[in-house]
């Protein structure tokens, strides 16, 4: 009989995802613009989890997947939403990403907000 008894979660460190991984995603974060696209969905980006799709905080996402090149020296380089990051796996199904179907584009195109990135500008009419 085979054994049942569920294995543990693995912690952060022991999927290569530690301390050196939060800090290269603070960093992308801080480089972040609003409203930039998603690689993988091509919906857009915010830094405030309530106003992005899924409703989760942003991922940093490896372009070089960990399973195939590693963790040493392989780090995140772009960000991405976490739906997008685990549908996307292990990168070998990338030709297959939401955002190169060019309908599902359209129907994102017709939804999309009319503000632009840098969302709704203030402007004070300064006395003559």
């Amino acid at each position: 009989m085979p054994n049942t008894t569920p294995r543990p979660p693995k912690t952060t460190t022991q999927k290569g995802l530690g301390w050196d991984h939060q800090l290269h995603r603070d960093r992308l974060l801080l480089r972040h613009v609003d409203g930039t696209l998603c690689w993988w969905c091509g919906r857009k980006m915010f830094r405030e989890p309530t106003r992005n799709w899924d409703g989760k905080p942003l991922n940093a996402e490896h372009s070089k997947s960990r399973s195939l090149h590693g963790t040493t020296g392989n780090h995140a380089d772009r960000l991405m939403h976490d739906t997008c990051n685990k549908q996307r796996g292990d990168g070998t199904r990338d030709d297959q990403r939401p955002a190169l179907d060019p309908t599902r584009q359209a129907a994102l195109d017709a939804h999309a907000e009319t503000r632009d990135v840098l969302g709704d500008l203030v402007y004070f009419a300064w006395p003559p």
